[in-house]
């Protein structure tokens, strides 16, 4: 198995099949934030952001954030979007899923993790087998360290072909 190749590929959160993930029992979905469900620049969850929250829930999913932000933005969001948090995670460090898993109870194939980062969100979700879902970044603004991880994620894309970007799969 490649680490690095997720089991879904979405535009965005917007864009993936929810139902399908239900009708595939998965009960807790785990976000990340950063170019994920914000803008790295983004100190708040969009009001789009909150009414998915709310409609995810709605359906009887669990969300989650597992982010490598520090606290004070993770706290944020995890006030504004009413869901636990684990931040400062080390993905993709096996640990905080690990943690999630034995915290909720619920079996692997239970699992999703959304992330737009193939060296972290990916890898780290599909070290412990849970279902995988990459989004594109929806922004170009980084950290220094992102940026460094995306030239290694462009190789994987060129030249090991986990990927085509744009082309989008469930």
């Amino acid at each position: 198995m490649n680490l690095y190749k997720p089991t879904i590929y979405a535009k965005d959160i917007f864009h993936i099949n929810y139902k399908k993930l239900e009708e595939n029992k998965i009960k807790l979905i785990i976000f990340d934030i950063d170019n994920t469900i914000a803008k790295t620049n983004e100190k708040y969850p969009t009001d789009k952001v909150v009414k998915l929250f709310k409609e995810l829930k709605n359906n009887k999913f669990n969300l989650l954030i597992l982010t490598n932000a520090i606290p004070h933005r993770a706290i944020r969001f995890k006030k504004y979007l009413d869901v636990d948090t684990y931040y400062l995670a080390c993905k993709p460090s096996k640990l905080n899923y690990i943690r999630i898993i034995k915290k909720y109870k619920y079996k692997n194939e239970e699992i999703a993790a959304i992330g737009d980062q193939m060296l972290t969100d990916i890898k780290g979700a599909n070290k412990v087998g849970i279902t995988s879902i990459l989004v594109d970044p929806i922004s170009s603004r980084e950290s220094l360290f992102t940026k460094l991880n995306r030239l290694k994620e462009k190789y994987l894309i060129s030249k090991k072909k986990i990927i085509e970007r744009g082309k989008y799969y469930e």
